[in-house]
């Protein structure tokens, strides 16, 4: 593919503003590039206003276009010293927790906060947000392949999944204590208040101004003494690590201030 300048590439990035509600500048531009990228080469076009074009006038592009913005491949218990500190320590100390997680793509990580609260026997309010809602839709019928259970153990998939074929259905009891939205974090407006909120691998893909008022607005979501979970790779952003105090930072746990 030929090299093409900025200006070419503020063409499309215009057009997905118009196509999709989706907001190119508030993600960084490297990856952001070499994802619209991928779709180009995928349809064999080299030309940004070609591309376009296309995005115009083809809604199916834009949805194929929109998954692999929005993609964010995720799996039950993913980085199982999380979920081993959450199991332990933090939700121990909660009652009736109301839970947040933001970006939960296909719900696997929703789904896992839900098992681990009903292992403690311990009542919780869940919802899993996204900006795709194809994801979103996937999510609520709760099915998986086996890949996405390949760091579950074994009593666990056999006391909360059911074979269907190749694929796995959670069982009702768990799928029913999760909601899930279609939601933007540039707009966020929640009537209550969490007492955890645990976001991963969403941020890096912000630029640094949207990280920031994206903390922020966790912070306000989230009760006094309410936690926030990060990536492994994620950390506080600006005026964020003024209001947010470690509490295991190894796991990228933090506590509101």
């Amino acid at each position: 593919m030929k090299k093409i300048e900025e200006p070419d590439f503020g063409i499309v990035t215009d057009t997905i503003k118009k196509v999709m509600d989706f907001e190119p500048e508030h993600y960084k531009l490297k990856p952001l590039r070499r994802r619209i990228k991928a779709r180009m080469r995928r349809l064999g076009i080299d030309d940004y206003q070609e591309y376009s074009i296309l995005l115009m006038k083809d809604k199916e592009e834009v949805e194929r276009l929109k998954r692999v913005l929005t993609i964010n491949l995720t799996r039950f218990f993913r980085n199982r010293e999380v979920f081993r500190v959450l199991e332990k320590e933090i939700l121990p100390t909660l009652t009736n927790p109301s839970i947040w997680s933001a970006g939960c793509a296909d719900g696997a990580e929703a789904y896992s906060l839900s098992i681990l609260c009903h292992k403690l026997n311990m009542d919780c309010s869940i919802i899993g947000t996204d900006i795709d809602s194809e994801v979103i839709e996937k999510a609520k019928n709760g099915i998986y392949k086996k890949i996405s259970l390949i760091e579950i153990d074994p009593e666990i998939k056999k006391r909360y999944f059911i074979r269907e074929g190749l694929d796995y259905r959670l069982i009702n009891e768990i799928r029913s204590s999760v909601k899930f939205e279609n939601l933007d974090l540039k707009s966020i407006a929640f009537k209550m208040a969490f007492d955890l909120t645990i976001c991963r691998n969403v941020l890096i893909y912000l630029n640094k101004a949207f990280q920031e008022q994206t903390l922020l607005r966790f912070y306000e979501a989230l009760k006094p003494g309410g936690y926030l979970i990060l990536g492994k790779i994620e950390s506080l952003a600006g005026s964020a690590k003024e209001v947010f105090k470690p509490y295991d930072i190894r796991n990228r746990i933090y506590a509101k201030n």
